[in-house]
């Protein structure tokens, strides 16, 4: 049933026998967007026009809750070709003698608003993004340039430690034999030497080991030397002085 029927019916039915003033001359009109013109909203059926109203409301109410700038945006730039055809439609209904409200004129004009608003501020957001992107790719470039300015200092210190061993091995080897002193004589004058030399030495660096050299020659063919000569058995001595190796 049609608003005015309803209307009418309600005048005859409450105590005062008619409508509030205005209510009288209800000629409002409500655009619908399926139809994509205007219906007079005393014509309406009374279910389509709360229908309408409630779904302008939840509208209204998504609008203003929508989270996102850049979302809300998009979704209004979607919508905007609709509301294009929908403003070139009251253009030429307004030509041919067709008179839109003033409030739905408001409407469009605020929707209008609103939308050169969000696009300026999603113009400055994007140039922001865009500013942060930039950024961004200078960190990484400078990331990887640190990396590779690190991994040729980790290869040029291997090579270093490498050089280094070299030279330490280089420096510690010998030409010829490892004992110090040798041909020492195994009578008073060497064994003063020996004691002489442990008595001197820096006994928390080296140690002295001393061991007999050359058999003396009543012994040969007994195979007293087989297993090198015993200081028993020798006529000479050698002397060797080891390093003593620290805590690593």
């Amino acid at each position: 049933m049609q608003v005015k029927k309803h209307l009418q019916i309600d005048a005859i039915t409450n105590s005062t026998g008619r409508l509030p003033s205005d209510m009288e001359n209800l000629d409002e009109t409500y655009f619908s967007k399926s139809k994509e013109e205007g219906i007079p909203i005393a014509d309406m059926d009374l279910i389509y026009m709360i229908r309408a109203f409630k779904k302008l409301k939840y509208e209204v109410l998504n609008h203003t809750t929508n989270e996102g700038l850049l979302k809300e945006n998009a979704d209004l730039i979607n919508a905007n070709h609709n509301l294009g055809r929908q403003i070139d439609k009251l253009r030429e209904d307004l030509q041919g003698g067709f008179k839109q409200s003033v409030d739905d004129l408001d409407v469009i004009s605020a929707k209008d608003k609103i939308i050169n608003e969000l696009n300026t501020r999603c113009a400055i957001q994007a140039k922001t993004i865009a500013e942060y992107i930039d950024k961004v790719e200078q960190i990484e470039d400078n990331i990887e340039e640190k990396d590779q300015e690190y991994m040729n200092y980790t290869a040029k210190i291997e090579r270093q430690r490498d050089m280094y061993k070299n030279i330490a091995k280089e420096s510690t080897r010998l030409n010829g034999h490892y004992y110090t002193f040798s041909e020492v004589p195994q009578d008073e004058e060497g064994k003063e030497f020996i004691k002489n030399c442990k008595k001197y030495l820096n006994k928390e660096s080296y140690a002295i080991r001393v061991k007999g050299q050359h058999l003396k020659k009543e012994l040969y063919g007994q195979g007293r030397a087989y297993h090198g000569a015993n200081m028993e058995d020798s006529s000479h001595m050698r002397v060797y002085i080891d390093k003593k190796k620290g805590d690593e």
